[in-house]
């Protein structure tokens, strides 16, 4: 087998690991935005090869959150404001579409995902900005999940990820967001209760919401 191709203990493939340790470190600002990618360093952190170490870099390119440069190297993307408005465009879309669809099929199981969701929130979605933003992403996959429709949860996660991380670029400005993130509990319950309509209008809410926490926070 080649290096990319390699699965690891966790049963996914070298290139698959690579992606998803880079991805968490640029979200989560490690790899700060500007920073030149040590691809040589990071290799032998990781534990893999240079093939899936170039796969891992060519799905970051995609995903927006890496820029090669040729004779450069490769750098972290800059978190810029002005793809804030873009990002959040998208997103609205997107997750009422999930929300709804979610509302329209939901089942038995998915309502007992979505009560240890609202347990969740009960439980740590008050505590810091750091647990309310790791709830929040637990809700929102939960919703893709349960929307059950693979490409717009490739879409819906890779524009998820973006907005987490301008958000993570802002954390120092200490903006609450548990607010922001209880507003699920809305959100669920009308998907439990299979009300289409308005799981669309509160999912899109959210997203307007968060969009204005995060420009508020940059512009302080």
């Amino acid at each position: 087998m080649s290096g990319g191709r390699t699965a690891n203990a966790a049963g996914r493939t070298l290139a698959e690991h690579a992606y998803l340790e880079l991805r968490e470190r640029i979200i989560d600002m490690r790899l700060r935005p500007g920073s030149a990618l040590d691809e040589e360093e990071l290799m032998r952190e990781l534990g893999v090869g240079r093939t899936p170490m170039r796969e891992a870099v060519k799905r970051l390119e995609s995903d927006r959150m890496l820029t090669v440069y040729p004779r450069r190297g490769t750098i972290v993307s800059d978190v810029n404001i002005k793809d804030l408005r873009a990002i959040s465009d998208a997103r609205r879309v997107l997750e009422a579409f999930a929300a709804r669809r979610a509302a329209e099929q939901v089942t038995d199981e998915d309502r007992v995902l979505l009560r240890a969701c609202l347990d969740d929130l009960a439980r740590d979605g008050a505590t810091s900005n750091v647990d309310a933003m790791d709830v929040d992403e637990r809700i929102h996959r939960t919703v893709y999940t349960i929307m059950r429709n693979t490409y717009v949860e490739a879409t819906l996660l890779q524009y998820f990820n973006l907005s987490q991380r301008m958000w993570n670029f802002v954390l120092a400005g200490l903006a609450p967001i548990t607010a922001n993130v209880h507003e699920h509990t809305d959100l669920l319950t009308a998907i439990m209760d299979g009300d289409p309509d308005r799981a669309a209008a509160l999912a899109e809410q959210h997203v307007t919401h968060f969009e204005d926490l995060v420009r508020n926070a940059l512009i302080r």
